[in-house]
């Protein structure tokens, strides 16, 4: 059931504080920005502590490397391929869009600039968080023997992020909240497929878990921190923005795949946007003001 109470501006008070707590928040949990090497030095450390842990050993189904390639790219139609396969295609092709359009932005300074000003900005350190996203992606996918380098999204996609980057910033961060708030769905979709195809696997099933707990916890933080914002009129555009670019999208990211599941899925979860959708463990690692604590999952 949507959660009207997201899509309604914070008191003027919390709306003035937002930025400075959601700032203390980040630095915490990022640690230390190097902005020339794009890198966070406690997500740095998260990464070198992931590489000394066991590798847990896949033993299921076995997906040629060459074959997979294809499918990724879009050389073979995936009508051939199984499950686990298409699952895999869409982890490597999840954060694609993303992946270019922070690099072309952090190229340009970033939405706010990278400390033009003196000061990192609250979608600075946002920005790079973006950038460990893919590579977590391809520590999923190399469990299971494979690797994959990322496709330049569709040109119209990369016109949007240009067009982002050139609005006024009250305009490009609704549009980009849309954004945001679609790949949360989309996060949580693979999620939750992963724990119905791999629910053999207890071992590797653990591992993928948190490593995409990783990235809805900085995603639903990125989508809190915006709509909290944000006033009456930038709301009321976020949800059905983020319908518009879920069909966009749709057409190349989910393109050959067999049923409209994963579109239904995405649809009535932007319809029905709550934060009640995401796992508690995730909430309690995340940004989220009191005003948006689920019900069920309050803080004590």
């Amino acid at each position: 059931m949507l959660d009207p109470r997201l899509f309604t501006p914070l008191p003027p008070a919390e709306r003035q504080t937002l930025g400075a707590s959601y700032l203390a928040f980040v630095r915490e949990r990022d640690g230390e920005p190097d902005l020339t090497r794009r890198t966070l030095a406690r997500r740095e450390a998260w990464f070198e502590k992931l590489r000394s842990d066991p590798v847990p050993p896949w033993t299921g189904e076995r997906i040629d490397p060459a074959r997979f390639k294809q499918w990724h790219l879009g050389e073979r139609p995936l009508r051939d391929a199984s499950p686990l396969a298409i699952w895999l295609v869409a982890i490597a092709r999840a954060n694609e869009g993303e992946e270019w359009g922070v690099d072309y932005l952090l190229d340009r300074g970033g939405f706010q600039g990278l400390g033009r000003h003196g000061t990192l900005q609250p979608r600075d350190f946002a920005d790079l968080e973006e950038t460990y996203h893919t590579r977590i992606f391809k520590e999923i996918v190399r469990l299971f023997g494979l690797d994959f380098e990322l496709r330049p999204p569709p040109r119209p996609i990369q016109q949007s992020v240009k067009l982002m980057a050139y609005l006024p910033e009250a305009l490009s961060f609704t549009l980009l909240a849309a954004g945001e708030l679609m790949g949360t769905i989309a996060f949580l979709e693979l999620a939750q497929r992963a724990e119905r195809l791999l629910r053999d696997q207890p071992e590797v099933l653990a591992r993928i878990r948190d490593l995409l707990d990783e990235i809805l916890v900085d995603e639903v933080g990125h989508v809190t921190y915006l709509l909290g914002s944000m006033g009456p009129t930038r709301l009321s555009v976020v949800r059905a923005t983020a319908k518009a670019y879920q069909r966009f999208t749709r057409r190349s990211y989910y393109k050959g795949m067999r049923d409209d599941s994963v579109l239904q899925f995405m649809m009535q979860g932007i319809d029905n946007y709550s934060l009640a959708l995401f796992p508690e463990r995730v909430l309690r690692r995340a940004f989220v003001p009191k005003e948006y604590w689920p019900a069920e999952s309050r803080a004590a």
